[in-house]
């Protein structure tokens, strides 16, 4: 059952008025009664409808997108995907940025839900307990890009992390080298990062290389934290002899730190990306990296949330997409 403001007003003791103003200018109203309506709205799952005086019918046509990060352009590639598939199907966007904060995804959420949006899009495995739970006490559907969620039986259009990152490493190995670093996202951020790592050390496993965890490194996605993290990997006594960074934004940091060292990138140590991003092709030498479905997983995700939504689709839409490892010139042979 529906919870209204007057059911607020009621469960907390006060009028509607004061619920209101709580909603709408909560700095106005004396904290322990501020206290007392929001507690009853949070218990109650009260979500105030921001739209209610404007619209006319249950549907507002309206998604909801959460990414991790505006600073990765690879987020840009498929939230045009999302984007363009929204905009086909008659529906609008709103997006917001985690910055890999559990708390600003729930206050997302918690917006997405006042301003009546039909389905949420989530870039990833969500931070917050709470927000899955908020979602799913309002009925409200979701769907998952990135990656598959292992303990969730959740929509889901993803690919294999874990298998593309197994496939770099193979990659090395194949090229002679042995000693291979890895500049990996921190795991307390993303699943992502984590099943990458997972699948560098398969392949150690696989090729019988022990596993040596001073040769990786977790760093936030920067070009310096790259530059830093590759710097520390190529200064020690026994350095590798290629890097695998969990994205290309990493990989053009430690490109930088193998230059600053005197160390030519696909000559004396070999590095690879992750992501594909434009710039990778055209990087001196250019890189290589893994391509992932950006777009493709935006313009699906949208039109399985879309169906969900319209009802033309059950709720255990699951799809992993392929990823392909594209060489270039930074990785050299080793004899």
């Amino acid at each position: 059952m529906t919870i209204t403001i007057t059911d607020v007003a009621r469960i907390a003791g006060v009028s509607v008025a004061t619920v209101s103003r709580v909603i709408n200018y909560p700095d106005r109203v004396k904290e322990s009664t501020r206290c007392k309506v929001q507690k009853a709205m949070d218990e109650n799952h009260y979500v105030y409808n921001a739209l209610a005086g404007s619209l006319g019918k249950s549907s507002t046509r309206t998604l909801g997108l959460i990414i991790p990060t505006i600073t990765n352009p690879i987020f840009a590639v498929s939230t045009q995907g999302v984007q363009s598939a929204a905009a086909r199907r008659g529906y609008s966007l709103l997006l917001g940025s985690t910055e890999y904060d559990a708390e600003t995804e729930y206050n997302l959420v918690q917006l997405y839900l006042e301003k009546q949006v039909d389905g949420i899009v989530f870039s990833g495995r969500p931070l917050n307990d709470r927000s899955l739970a908020y979602m799913k006490s309002r009925r409200i559907p979701y769907l998952f890009t990135w990656e598959a969620v292992d303990d969730i039986d959740a929509p889901h259009i993803t690919f294999d992390n874990r298998r593309a990152a197994k496939q770099v490493v193979d990659y090395f190995v194949s090229m002679g080298h042995r000693r291979i670093g890895m500049v990996a996202g921190r795991f307390k951020d993303t699943g992502r990062a984590y099943r990458r790592w997972m699948g560098y050390k398969d392949a150690l496993v696989q090729w019988e290389i022990p596993y040596d965890d001073k040769l990786v490194i977790q760093k936030p996605y920067s070009v310096a934290s790259g530059r830093e993290a590759a710097t520390r990997l190529l200064k020690m006594e026994e350095p590798p002899t290629a890097i695998f960074c969990a994205n290309d934004i990493l990989a053009y940091g430690a490109m930088a730190a193998a230059r600053d060292l005197g160390r030519r990138v696909g000559v004396d140590v070999g590095i690879i990306g992750f992501d594909d991003l434009e710039m990778s092709a055209v990087m001196d030498p250019p890189l290589t990296t893994v391509r992932i479905p950006g777009h493709e997983m935006g313009t699906m995700g949208a039109d399985a949330l879309i169906d969900m939504v319209e009802g033309k689709k059950p709720e255990t839409v699951q799809y992993v997409l392929e990823t392909d490892l594209i060489l270039r010139e930074s990785v050299p042979r080793l004899n």
